[in-house]
């Protein structure tokens, strides 16, 4: 049963927890998109999807923190704190994260209610300016980079985010534990042909920052800026496309039989045919 707290209130089952650049690149493994998954503290609480961590509420310290792996753990495991005492993690944001030596409050550090497909798009387009350039003979895209660019479907969530895979099969978009997305040819792989740094719930939001492999001089894997990457929205889930009217106006309805009718008919030529019937009888009787 649900516990008598926040009786008759209804809390959000689906959270997204969000920020500015700054707060991705030092905690941004933490942010995402969250489902409910249960109660804690007579409150609800929250699990990454696909992810390995939760939000709840913490009744010794009468605030929301996140943790990883479990929930119920102390407050010194945690790295993101929301000091209320709401019963929905929504009702007011105070939260700060931590920067590495001390919790910093952050305004730009927010959840709210939204469901991963109002917010970020199904299908996408990873595109760049450069894949014809060439200097000389060097191309900026060999031949093996430019089957990463393309369109891209989402095919699960991990980590708080879609995972894609492109059409051809071949390649990967995710976001990995190491706070950056991630082209690659595998999911879960440390290697890959594409890379940016800075972060973003939504692979289509991020403006700039994305690298990509290439090789030194001496053949060594190195990344190289590529400022003309861009990733753009092909399709989101509740985009709906009505389909278009091949009609002008009204339109006659075909000619159908009812039955009933039809009876109804039969009925009233019999009646007129046995008063005819009586008339003329009553008539030979008479004469």
């Amino acid at each position: 049963p649900k516990p008598c707290l926040g009786a008759g209130k209804e809390c959000c089952s689906s959270i997204l927890l969000d920020s500015d650049l700054a707060v991705h690149k030092i905690q941004g493994d933490r942010l995402g998109f969250y489902t409910q998954f249960g109660y804690y503290g007579a409150r609800p609480f929250y699990r990454q999807q696909g992810g390995d961590f939760y939000i709840f509420y913490l009744e010794d310290v009468q605030h929301w923190i996140e943790c990883k792996n479990f929930y119920g753990a102390g407050e010194q495991f945690s790295k993101l704190v929301n000091e209320m005492n709401g019963y929905c993690l929504d009702d007011h944001n105070n939260w700060s994260f931590y920067n590495g030596s001390d919790l910093m409050y952050s305004e730009l550090l927010t959840s709210n209610c939204s469901k991963i497909e109002d917010v970020c798009c199904q299908e996408i387009f990873i595109s760049s300016a450069n894949s014809e350039v060439k200097t000389g003979n060097q191309s900026f895209y060999p031949d093996l980079l430019k089957e990463t660019l393309g369109i891209y479907k989402s095919i699960g969530v991990n980590n708080g985010r879609y995972v894609y895979q492109h059409e051809n099969q071949k390649s990967f978009l995710e976001y990995g534990a190491r706070h950056y997305w991630f082209v690659t040819l595998g999911i879960g792989k440390y290697s890959g042909r594409g890379l940016n740094s800075g972060g973003s719930v939504c692979p289509e939001h991020i403006e700039k920052e994305w690298q990509i492999s290439d090789k030194n001089e001496d053949g060594e894997g190195v990344w190289k800026e590529d400022p003309e990457l861009k990733i753009t929205c092909v399709k989101k889930t509740n985009d709906v496309t009505p389909k278009p009217s091949t009609t002008k106006g009204p339109v006659a309805q075909s000619y159908v039989q009812i039955e009933p009718a039809r009876q109804a008919s039969y009925s009233s030529v019999a009646v007129v045919l046995g008063c005819i019937l009586m008339l003329l009888l009553s008539m030979m009787i008479a004469f």
